[in-house]
């Protein structure tokens, strides 16, 4: 595209959805793509300019469905005119410079001394030459030798910044295994088996539960294991902790969560499944199509011991709050099954009401401190701890919430299992919104809120309605002795 420029400016390859827009460049009805070309007059004006420049300047909560798409489309245009420019190409560090900096060939010929521009002009010449006889012939052996001379270049001005050969290696290693994409499945499966082993067990007791228990203890260890390479290349890989993005953080909530599983589930099989299950599902969201895995450089705000420990705690707190709140619903479906003198039942009420709690308590605690961290964090970032942004208050609330569930036993007419276990059920609602409502509805300070809202995705109001239903099919059984 940069060698060819003209040839691609002419090809349908601009997504445009929102069918205003479509017309406004004047594609024809029901097309979604346009050609670079389409966007622009006869004279070379940009037919959206005024559109866009009203859009911008909205904020990002009164934003309309055309402004959305107009950004996006916005955006995909010029991304494709910064690579058929080439200002995209930084592949040539400037010499010498403190800050590492590298540049396009553009900007180093233009901006270099003479002899080192020179040489660049040469290089890039010869690489674009060579792009353009495999283009024909399919012959590389001109763009190898030019890649081997740029790669000279850059090992010679830009070796600072350069990842070493195990580095660039092991990279390669990752994308290729792809191990914690591969965690969904293997986590999903465990957990359904062992929930559907233990609910037969409940209602008639099968002697093969505790090999079932067994290997599934082993598999979800060795999981856990390849969950924990996973994260620690990406940490060796990017050089930071790997919970600073969206997709990271979510990766370390179901680490977390098999955490807390292999901490409380003892001889629990419901605990042991429902932390497999939980674990998929949350790896299944971190691999969803909104969710961005690349492995990101750190901005300077956020190269703080502080923000580490802090973002590690309360995701780690999340995962306990995750892993009770799933075993609340396990009891209220027990609570759906149960009938009265139905001991195996009751009993197993009983002692996931318990663990869940325990879950709770702990996940309480790590979920407080890890806010008191966030505020020395945000003291030594913007010179105050507390400053009412969407992401502090939300983790407030959550706080509050978790708290109060914890104390209803102290109330004589709420404690009870049935009580608890809805609260505790509805409660993530609040974590659900101070992590995904935040980051991706609401406008803040943290590293990966977006300020555009994603679509609600069809399946969240259908959830919503099956666990109200739950709650209130388990309301009929309420009362235990």
């Amino acid at each position: 595209m940069t060698v060819n420029p003209q040839f691609y400016q002419k090809l349908p390859m601009i997504k445009v959805d929102h069918s205003r827009i479509a017309k406004e460049i004047g594609l024809k009805d029901g097309a979604k793509y346009a050609t670079f070309n389409d966007f622009f007059t006869k004279d070379g004006q940009y037919k959206l300019a005024k559109q866009i420049s009203k859009s911008v300047r909205k904020k990002p909560l009164d934003k309309n469905l055309y402004d959305k798409e107009l950004v996006k489309v916005d955006e995909r245009l010029n991304i494709s005119y910064m690579v058929y420019t080439g200002s995209l190409l930084n592949i040539y560090p400037i010499p010498h410079d403190v800050n590492n900096k590298w540049v396009n060939p553009q900007e180093a010929i233009s901006k270099f001394p003479k002899e080192i521009s020179a040489m660049i002009r040469m290089m890039t010449l010869y690489l674009f030459d060579g792009a353009t006889q495999i283009q024909k012939d399919g012959n590389s052996t001109q763009f190898n030798q030019a890649i081997n001379l740029i790669s000279l270049y850059q090992k010679k001005f830009g070796s600072k910044v350069l990842p070493s050969k195990t580095e660039t290696k092991i990279e390669i290693e990752y994308n290729k295994l792809g191990l914690l994409s591969k965690l969904v499945p293997l986590y999903i499966l465990i957990g359904l088996v062992l929930l559907i082993a233990s609910f037969v067990n409940v209602v008639k007791p099968i002697s093969s539960l505790k090999w079932i228990v067994k290997i599934s203890w082993i598999l979800l260890i060795a999981g856990f294991a390849v969950h924990l390479v996973g994260m620690g290349m990406r940490w060796y890989i990017g050089g930071h902790a790997p919970w600073s993005n969206a997709y990271e953080s979510i990766v370390f909530i179901a680490a977390s969560t098999v955490v807390a599983g292999l901490v409380l589930a003892k001889k629990s099989p419901f605990t042991l499944g429902a932390t497999a299950l939980l674990a998929g599902i949350t790896m299944a969201v971190a691999h969803m199509n909104f969710v961005n895995p690349e492995i990101t450089n750190l901005v300077p705000v956020l190269k703080s011991y502080w923000l580490m420990i802090h973002v590690a705690t309360i995701i780690s707190g999340d995962g306990f709050l995750g892993l009770g709140s799933i075993l609340s619903l396990l009891v209220l479906i027990l609570f759906i099954m149960r009938k009265d003198g139905d001991k195996n039942i009751d009993r197993a009420i009983k002692e996931l009401t318990n663990i869940a709690e325990m879950s709770l308590i702990v996940g309480l605690f790590l979920m407080t401190i890890g806010n008191f961290l966030g505020g020395v964090w945000a003291n030594e970032s913007w010179g105050r701890y507390w400053g009412w942004d969407a992401k502090e208050t939300w983790a407030g609330v959550t706080i509050l919430i978790y708290a109060s569930v914890l104390h209803l036993r102290f109330i004589p007419k709420l404690n009870n299992p049935f009580i608890f276990n809805m609260a505790s059920l509805w409660a993530y609602s609040s974590v659900l919104m101070t992590y995904f409502g935040v980051n991706y509805y609401l406008s803040g300070l943290h590293s990966y809120a977006a300020g555009s809202p994603v679509p609600i995705p069809t399946w969240v109001p259908y959830s919503i309605l099956s666990l109200m239903i739950l709650t209130l099919l388990a309301y009929r059984n309420r009362k235990m002795k």
